[in-house]
């Protein structure tokens, strides 16, 4: 994993500056990623090849979700400044809001039962899964986060390694294709336990500064370098050894990639006065299975069409759903 620092002295970034920073480098990337998001979910790169789809959706696009979590877990003193009550109401205000707006959707696609319901309730539908993770993952972090700097990261490191074995064990022994619901498995490993929890207490280890702090921009290309080899060696073994359509959310990669890949964009000299890609690139994640779902049942398009579409009507309608979450509350 990537270097711990050895003292305990350094100081901790203060919520200026992580202000200042969260309007550069890090929300590009932010942005940027949320667009990889629309691409992994309309499958783009089948357009290319098989190869090329897998290593984009099960390789790279693997530090989507991680990077969002361990930006929240960096910011983690100035979100808890009021509290972990007024923060989990305020993102389960989220989460509740979205759940309604796909409620039509959760009632086409889904089975109505209890059962099918609590498990979307608990875990969300589709892309919405991020939030209880979140909320879940954020709850044991404000619980743990007086733990040592070394019990701390030892804990996710150890957490994360326990779901990625349990998701590899169950690609290895388990015949996905012939199970009736296989999505239901994702909810022992893509959950805030074993995958909330470990990315946002790497975040916070980040602004303590305990984690890849001191390091000069040569040695964290070449950490960069070295992670994104490791991302590429693990995507080719699952891609030649395991079931193509299996489950590769928690790789192992990516738990070294990830902060790597935030502290190399976090300090980029970059400011974007007068716009806000945070807002906009929670928008594109939260409000583009809106289209792409009707497109792709009604329209049978193939990735690019798909793509295209789905991007379009998403940055369209953009504004209508950043002037709803505005009045409503319900953008993070």
């Amino acid at each position: 994993m990537a270097v711990m620092t050895a003292s305990r002295h350094l100081q901790i970034p203060s919520a200026s500056t992580a202000g200042g920073l969260r309007n550069g480098g890090i929300d590009a990337a932010r942005l940027v990623l949320a667009l990889m998001v629309v691409m992994a979910h309309c499958a783009s790169l089948q357009a290319v090849s098989p190869a090329a789809h897998f290593y984009f959706n099960n390789g790279f696009a693997r530090v989507i979700v991680p990077f969002f979590l361990l930006t929240t877990g960096y910011f983690f003193d100035r979100q808890m400044a009021k509290g972990i009550g007024p923060w989990v109401w305020r993102v389960m205000r989220v989460y509740l809001g979205w759940s309604l707006v796909f409620l039509p959707f959760i009632l086409f696609y889904q089975e109505i039962s209890l059962y099918r319901l609590g498990l979307t309730l608990f875990f969300g539908f589709f892309h919405l899964w991020y939030l209880p993770a979140l909320i879940g993952g954020m709850i044991l972090l404000h619980a743990a986060r007086n733990l040592s700097d070394g019990v701390l990261m030892t804990l996710a490191a150890v957490l994360f390694c326990i779901g990625g074995t349990v998701q590899y064990a169950e690609n290895i022994f388990l015949d996905l294709s012939a199970m009736r619901n296989p999505y239901d498995l994702l909810v022992l490993t893509r959950n805030f336990l074993f995958y909330g929890f470990p990315f946002l207490a790497l975040g916070l280890l980040i602004a303590r500064g305990r984690l890849l702090a001191g390091i000069g921009p040569r040695r964290r290309f070449a950490f960069l370098l070295l992670a994104v080899a490791m991302m590429i060696v693990e995507t080719t073994l699952e891609y030649r050894s395991l079931d193509p359509d299996g489950f590769y959310d928690l790789t192992f990669s990516a738990f070294v990639l990830t902060p790597v890949l935030f502290v190399s964009v976090r300090d980029l000299p970059l400011s974007l006065p007068g716009f806000d890609p945070r807002r906009i690139s929670m928008v594109v994640y939260l409000s583009h299975p809106l289209y792409l779902l009707p497109l792709r049942e009604l329209t049978g398009w193939g990735p690019v069409p798909l793509t295209i579409g789905t991007f379009a009507l998403t940055f369209a309608l953009a504004p209508v759903w950043m002037w709803i979450g505005q009045r409503l509350r319900i953008l993070p």
